[in-house]
């Protein structure tokens, strides 16, 4: 019962640790969720930094160490399907190895993302999935975690051995490593570990663990009688060339279709987006152009969260990537939490005096509507609040306009006063470092 519990009560630390993440109440503490596998990758690849590579790093090696550790220790997604089983009362698990499939799935995943777009993490990551249902409760956010948390009443972690490209990465590495659950010889074949095993990775006929699958719950280990099932290292055999082998050439095919349909769509995708291009709105300082942001955003609503502004906001159905509302308010001069929390490097890591500096937008000053002009009533608003002076105010108390210091934040239009806005934000093409 002691790993048992140890698991559950550190699985229940880091849900509350995430909850508060995804709340908005850690704030730049958030950033604790760079250590999540999939966003970890996904950053790597996005924007190179020993940060990110030291994360995923540190997930390998625990992975490759221990087994799957991650699946049931900091896995959002995973800890909630353990949750939705046990208050279902079901034990019932998926007892087929669907190595094809999973081989299959990442693959796609892992093709896609080497052509620069993350599309497979975006359907699959159990991170993103998560955090879209956590912040946006919206049909393309209620469907997939529901679907997910479907399957894992029906048959526990399916999804987790048979879909998700994180645990089918780190499911190989396991498969591998050092230390193995394995069946000793106090076993008498009772089967009250195959009934409390979520991953169906158990075999008694056969006496062996599917380490690949196993996501290392403990609940085996903690519900056997006799203490017959141990993590130890593997003991070396010569394998002969088998229906294993024959099946490993197979899963090898899928792998090798997989990366290359992932390639295909990645193609025919990032033309969608070049096409969508057209349709630019205003991003987060850091996401650079709209093909950039849609290519690598996974929609996991951890900057809406966490904007202090609450101006990030999730895109139409929760379908893509976030945006920013400047019809809400401003992007805060002083701010750059958005780019400090982002976890995949869709919105880049900006310094707060970088950030001060990006254009993310424009304004367009609008005469006929400025009260200035039009009543004659003093106001210098606009002036007032731009933090880089591009708006400043002639003797008359007129406003001027010098848009080569704009950064598109927004603040005039949020405090214009007109009821037809005199200053107006539109998006723009490509985010740009101004000049000092």
């Amino acid at each position: 019962m002691k790993w048992r519990t140890v698991r559950i009560a550190a699985a229940a630390v880091f849900l509350i640790a995430a909850g508060t993440a995804f709340s908005g109440i850690a704030g730049a503490g958030a950033g604790f969720l760079h250590l999540q596998f999939g966003p970890a990758l996904l950053s790597l690849c996005a924007a190179f930094s020993l940060g990110a590579l030291a994360s995923l790093l540190g997930i390998v090696l625990v992975t490759f160490l221990f087994g799957r550790l991650y699946c049931a220790f900091f896995c959002p997604l995973g800890i909630l399907q353990d949750a939705a089983a046990f208050l279902c009362r079901r034990k019932k698990a998926n007892p087929r190895n669907l190595a094809g499939l999973r081989y299959a799935v990442a693959a796609v995943a892992c093709g896609m993302l080497a052509m620069g777009w993350s599309a497979g993490f975006y359907l699959l990551d159990p991170y993103s999935i998560t955090g879209r249902f956590a912040v946006s409760f919206s049909l393309g956010s209620l469907v997939p975690f529901l679907a997910v948390l479907g399957l894992g009443i029906w048959r526990r972690r399916f999804f987790c051995t048979a879909l998700c490209p994180v645990g089918t990465l780190l499911g190989l590495i396991a498969k591998y490593g050092v230390f193995r659950l394995r069946i000793t010889g106090a076993c008498v074949r009772c089967g009250k570990c195959v009934g409390e095993c979520p991953s169906g990775c158990i075999d008694l006929e056969k006496g062996t663990i599917d380490n690949e699958r196993c996501v290392r719950c403990m609940n085996c280990v903690s519900s056997c009688p006799l203490h017959g099932i141990h993590l130890v290292r593997p003991e070396r055999k010569s394998i002969a060339f088998d229906a294993s082998r024959r099946a490993f050439l197979k899963s090898g095919g899928m792998v090798l279709a997989g990366l290359a349909g992932g390639v295909v769509l990645a193609k025919a995708g990032m033309g969608k987006l070049a096409a969508f291009a057209g349709r630019f709105r205003i991003l987060p300082p850091g996401a650079g152009n709209a093909v950039r942001f849609a290519a690598r955003c996974t929609g996991c609503q951890l900057c809406t969260a966490n904007c202090p502004e609450k101006i990030i906001r999730p895109a139409e159905y929760g379908t893509g990537p976030v945006s920013l509302d400047l019809s809400r308010g401003a992007c805060r001069f002083d701010c750059n939490l958005c780019s400090r929390v982002c976890p995949t490097g869709a919105i880049r890591p900006l310094s707060l005096k970088e950030k001060q500096k990006t254009r993310i937008a424009e304004v367009r000053f609008l005469p006929k509507n400025c009260i200035v002009f039009q009543e004659g009533t003093p106001c210098g608003k606009c002036a007032g609040v731009c933090p880089t002076k591009a708006v400043t105010l002639r003797r008359t108390g007129a406003p001027r306009l010098k848009a080569s210091l704009c950064i598109g934040c927004g603040a005039c239009q949020a405090v214009c006063p007109a009821p037809q806005k005199a200053m107006v934000i539109h998006e723009i093409g490509e985010q740009v470092l101004l000049e000092s």
